[in-house]
């Protein structure tokens, strides 16, 4: 029987090693792993992270690109009988698809490989390894006992070598990994480094998918070795379809080998050759999203009196607060506020946390509402101060959008709904929280509503309401948690059967009899 390790769960168990000045860290999220290891180091060592900060470590599988062959490693105290690839995992295509090859321990596994599936097989030029199984023989100088070793890597955060309970072995077999290559340095990128990255990290972070190709990452001008070296993405598989768009040649192309180094090959839908790009423009990476979020807030928290950081949806963070005109304003990071869904679920959130009062929303989408809920949304990218500056934003830049926009926030002088786009806009009402629309259907209910208002007939018969439109009732435009948050609130029936009407702020909703709200056109 072996030992094994219970962790409770949202615990971590950090084990030291002062020989090798070695923090070990287990826990589920990047975040807390980060945490606990600077609060040991500061506290428990007494180590100045900000002048230094701790090294960390991953595996990096990319040398069996070249070759599946170890050397003997020189490592005093050790003699070694032979080190050997034991097992090889590779990808194709996809991350989902996986090819295996396991040998025997007395087997060369390059030699399995070419004899069985060909001299030019898929592991002589594989793009990514996801699992390498290692098998070493040794014993320690001075000593006759024969000894082995397994070690198993998966991916770039994974070793067996954890799980070992001998601390000699531990030790050994890290010191292997280091000779091959295979364990190298984590190194967080400096704090100036990520001032000037900023713009381009908040874009990769407000990305709909959680995946990005190389050629994205230089548009953006960003190295993906070292955000990978620095945590905040991993390599996955490569693209296997591409966009072509040429003069002459558009459509989905196929990816295929090169004999050119450090190219790949395009072929077009109908088998057409498309020419060649740089393999690093087809790689896919996977963006370390909970790290990423992390940096941010890391690089934003200078702009706050308060830091009181709360994740109220996977969106949308609060990160404290900031001091306008004495007074404590919330302020939040939302992302992907180009996405219509998105943008109502928030606004829904927010809404119900109607006591917090008027706050900024900052975010990096390329569209976005004016306002969500009692808050005034403003485009992050554009508040950053100039380069030789302390803090990485303009704060009285942000606190004068603030100031202006703050009317609206609080409903406005009269009913109206300003669009934002042909999609999404926003309903003011003075005395109301802004309520978020989207969609040309609910843009159009709401602006007839607001003009019947303003007549001084607020009434308008369904009929009316939903001319032009499929559906029948205003209630099939909206999805039912925001008809049912909106109701009564910003819209309710009129003073006659098939009549509906705007709720202006201190009006009474009319009590009519209930009738089914599909009321025929």
């Amino acid at each position: 029987r072996g030992t094994i390790y219970y962790r409770p769960p949202n615990e971590a168990t950090l084990i030291y090693t002062p020989s090798l000045r070695q923090i070990e860290v287990c826990a589920d999220s990047p975040v807390v792993r980060q945490t606990v290891s600077d609060s040991f180091a500061e506290v428990a060592l007494g180590h100045d992270i900000s002048q230094k900060p701790l090294t960390w470590k991953r595996y990096n599988l990319s040398r069996f690109r070249t070759s599946l062959f170890l050397k003997l490693p020189e490592i005093e105290s050790y003699a070694f009988e032979f080190a050997r690839v034991v097992e090889a995992e590779i990808r194709l295509g996809t991350w989902r698809r996986k090819l295996q090859l396991k040998v025997a321990i007395e087997d060369d596994i390059e030699e399995v490989a070419d004899q069985y599936l060909g001299a030019r097989n898929i592991f002589r030029r594989a793009e990514a390894f996801s699992r390498i199984g290692i098998a070493v023989a040794y014993n320690r100088v001075g000593d006759e006992k024969e000894r082995t070793l397994n070690i198993t890597i998966a991916g770039t955060k994974s070793c067996n070598l954890q799980s070992k309970t001998d601390p000699e072995e531990r030790s050994l077999g890290f010191a292997l990994l280091k000779e091959w290559g295979i364990l190298s340095a984590f190194r967080q990128i400096a704090s100036d480094d990520l001032r000037a990255i900023f713009p381009q990290l908040a874009q990769l972070h407000d990305r709909i998918e959680d995946e990005v190709t190389g050629g994205y990452l230089a548009e953006l001008g960003l190295d993906a070795g070292r955000l990978i070296e620095g945590g905040l993405l991993e390599r996955r598989d490569r693209q296997d379809v591409v966009l072509i768009e040429d003069d002459d040649l558009e459509g989905e192309g196929t990816v295929k080998p090169s004999a050119t180094g450090g190219m790949v090959r395009m072929v077009g839908p109908f088998g057409e050759d498309a020419g060649k790009r740089p393999a690093s423009d087809v790689e896919m990476y996977a963006i370390n999203a909970q790290w990423l979020h992390e940096t941010l807030m890391r690089l934003m928290k200078p702009l706050l009196s308060k830091r009181a950081t709360q994740i109220l949806d996977p969106d949308l963070t609060l990160l404290g607060a900031m001091q306008i005109d004495g007074a404590d304003v919330p302020v939040y990071f939302a992302r992907r506020l180009n996405d219509p869904k998105t943008v109502q679920r928030l606004d829904l959130t927010l809404r119900a946390r109607n006591t917090a009062g008027v706050g900024i929303i900052l975010a990096a989408s390329e569209e976005m509402p004016s306002h969500l809920g009692p808050n005034v949304v403003m485009p992050l990218l554009s508040h950053l101060a100039s380069a030789d500056e302390v803090i990485l934003f303009a704060r009285d830049g942000i606190e004068l959008a603030y100031r202006n926009s703050l009317s609206l926030a609080r409903g406005g002088v009269s009913p109206r709904v300003v669009r934002t786009g042909t999609q999404s806009g926003t309903l003011f009402i003075p005395g109301k929280e802004p309520l978020h629309l989207a969609g040309n259907d609910q843009l159009t209910i709401f602006e007839r509503l607001v003009v019947a208002a303003g007549t001084g007939s607020p009434d308008v018969q369904v009929k009316a309401l939903m001319d032009g439109f499929e559906s029948r009732s205003p209630q099939q435009a909206f999805r039912k948690d925001t008809w049912d948050s909106i109701r009564d609130v910003y819209i309710s029936k009129g003073a006659k059967n098939g009549y509906w009407r705007l709720v202006l702020a201190g009006q009474p909703t009319e009590d009519v009899a209930e009738a089914p709200d599909e009321e025929t056109v």
